[in-house]
């Protein structure tokens, strides 16, 4: 296949912006499609959605160590979005909640190579001198996702939830598509990391990890409770699919700005200031979720979800950046991913859905609030080091450059 030819910085930002028509279109409805496509209960959604996060929990750091050692972050993330895409067709395919805990866990194998690897690509893009532009890039995502809940919603309040994979399937397909845009890069020979891997080096080169780590499972578990039933909790106060969608896209647009003002922010006060906010701003916004009844204004609380969202997924991905080396980039957001995305919905969808159907919703989300405010305190201890704590002092511009550290592979010029 000859290489299309498209400037780095267009093609990286391309990954961006399909990659949030994937997001929009599975993440936000994920609830309402087991609820209203194959009729689950509230305790088996939760059921289905640990399912998927055992798949995370188990082949996330698979993922990262075959793209930093093996095959390439391209490589690996077109695998991904190729059969994430299959696997989510076939779940409409299937009924019952043993089939589809199945087949969401095959969909969730896959697709949990794509995130770590496209930031894994932006992070290499950018370099180490304008690691912190990251959430300009980022932002790109955010449009798209915000964009693609209010089409979405509106699509699926018409026609039915169970077009919710089948949309989900095609846009990741556009990511499998744009992919080849970007320059494939090839690992330098194979490394010894010693024992586990690139996993294990991750945490001799940065001890600190373990407690960024303790952070990101109390947040994400929290989040991951709140999040997963709140478009049940819409829905059983009287909305609909896209009374969802329009909150989740308002959520989608707050993050924009706030993603392509993180640089300033983390510059100014320091990473670990910045992802300490955004764990206290998920804590108030869970709170309120347990506290509203109105649907409408449930919808448009969902602001919350992405402010947080955007200081704590843009600052996680740097802080990533800042401890570990160019080489272990895959591996470091795989295993953040892996706890916060893996053991998070376990625990969190897993026991959320038992305490929405039996304590109510009150309940989980005062659980949820008490969780990111206690994520908030660990990662206040857990990251306080120069590298982190510390504003940077590095010029801003407008358009973020290619780092002059030569990525693993052949001349993009070729």
């Amino acid at each position: 296949m000859a290489r299309t030819e498209v400037r780095p910085a267009v093609a990286v930002q391309g990954l961006f912006l399909f990659f949030g028509f994937g997001i929009a279109a599975f993440f936000p409805f994920l609830a309402l499609y087991l609820d209203g496509f194959h009729d689950l209960s509230g305790s088996q959604i939760g059921l289905v959605i640990a399912a998927m996060s055992v798949a995370r929990l188990l082949v996330n750091p698979v993922w990262g160590h075959v793209a930093d050692t093996r095959i390439g972050r391209r490589t690996a993330l077109q695998l991904g979005a190729l059969g994430s895409a299959v696997a989510a067709l076939a779940m409409n395919l299937v009924d019952g909640p043993g089939a589809l805990m199945v087949a969401a866990f095959v969909q969730s194998a896959f697709m949990v190579a794509n995130g770590p690897n496209v930031d894994a690509i932006a992070l290499v893009h950018l370099g180490d001198e304008r690691m912190s532009d990251y959430g300009r890039i980022r932002s790109w995502e955010s449009l798209t996702y915000a964009a693609g809940c209010l089409g979405f919603g509106f699509v699926l309040q018409r026609s039915g939830v169970g077009w919710a994979m089948p949309i989900f399937a095609i846009s990741t397909l556009l990511v499998f598509g744009w992919s080849f845009t970007v320059v494939r890069d090839r690992p330098h020979g194979v490394v010894v990391h010693g024992r586990l891997g690139s996993v294990g080096a991750v945490f001799r080169e940065a001890p600190r990890f373990w407690g960024f780590l303790a952070a990101v499972l109390l947040v994400w578990t929290g989040f991951n409770a709140a999040w997963n039933f709140i478009a049940l909790k819409i829905s059983d106060e009287g909305g609909g699919p896209l009374l969802v969608g329009i909150g989740t896209a308002l959520g989608g647009l707050v993050e924009v700005p706030v993603m392509r003002s993180s640089s300033r922010l983390q510059r100014r006060f320091g990473l670990r200031r910045v992802y300490a906010l955004g764990c206290v701003v998920y804590g108030t916004g869970f709170l309120l979720w347990g506290t509203i009844s109105n649907p409408t204004a449930l919808s448009l609380l969902t602001v919350f979800e992405g402010v947080g969202f955007s200081l704590l997924f843009t600052t996680g991905v740097v802080i990533v950046g800042r401890l570990l080396p160019q080489t272990l980039y895959s591996t470091g957001n795989s295993v953040a991913q892996m706890v916060g995305f893996g053991i998070g919905p376990i625990v969190g969808a897993g026991v959320g859905g038992y305490v929405y159907q039996h304590l109510g919703s009150g309940t989980l989300y005062a659980g949820a609030s008490a969780l990111a405010l206690a994520a908030a305190i660990v990662a206040w201890f857990a990251l306080a080091i120069p590298a982190l704590d510390h504003p940077g002092e590095i010029a801003e511009t407008e358009e973020p450059r290619a780092t002059e550290v030569p990525m693993p592979g052949p001349d993009p010029t070729t």
